[in-house]
C-alpha cells in the first residue's frame, strides 16, 4: 500500500499561512470600527466669574468639545470654528467688533483644556471691562451667559 508522501515543505507552509492569517486578524482588530468616534480635536473647560479674578463660583461654565462640536456650550460649531480661526488660542479671538460702555464691572473668563488632540495645553485668563467688552472679544466662544 503506497501511502501518500508528506513533504516536509508542507508543515512549513501550513504554519506560514496560519501565522499569516493570525497576523492579518490582529491588525484587522486594531483598526477602530466603522461609526466609531475619533478622540476630540479640543476640549476646554470655560468659566465666567464676576470681578478682575478668577475667585469663587463661577457665574457661568460650559464644556466645549471639539470633533465632534458637542459640549454644554451653547453653539459648539461657531465656537469650535471661533477656536479653529485663532489655533486654539482664546487670547487670539477675533471677535466682534463694536460699541460698548465704558463702565467698570469686570468680568473674568477662565478656559482650561487641550487642542490638536492634546499637543497643546489651553490655559487662558482675562479680565473684560464688562459683559459687552467680553462679548465684543470673544465671541463665541465665551457666549455662554447672555450680552446686555
Amino acid at each position: 500500500m503506497n501511502r501518500p508522501r508528506i513533504s516536509r515543505w508542507t508543515g512549513t507552509t501550513v504554519i506560514g499561512a496560519a501565522a499569516l492569517a493570525l497576523g492579518a486578524l490582529a491588525a484587522a482588530g486594531s483598526i477602530a470600527p466603522a461609526g466609531a468616534t475619533p478622540p476630540a480635536y479640543g476640549r476646554l473647560a470655560l468659566k465666567v466669574y464676576e470681578g478682575e479674578a478668577p475667585a469663587g463660583d463661577p457665574i457661568a461654565s460650559a464644556d466645549l468639545v471639539c470633533n465632534p462640536d458637542t459640549g454644554t456650550h451653547p453653539d459648539p460649531v461657531a465656537a469650535c470654528a471661533a477656536l479653529e480661526r485663532a489655533a486654539g488660542d482664546p487670547a487670539k479671538l477675533a471677535g466682534e467688533p463694536g460699541p460698548c460702555t465704558m463702565e467698570w464691572v469686570p468680568v473674568t473668563v477662565t478656559a482650561e483644556g487641550y487642542w490638536h488632540g492634546g499637543a497643546t495645553h489651553v490655559q487662558f485668563a482675562h479680565t473684560y471691562a464688562n459683559r459687552c467688552d467680553l462679548h465684543r472679544g470673544t465671541t463665541p466662544v465665551f457666549d455662554i451667559l447672555e450680552a446686555p
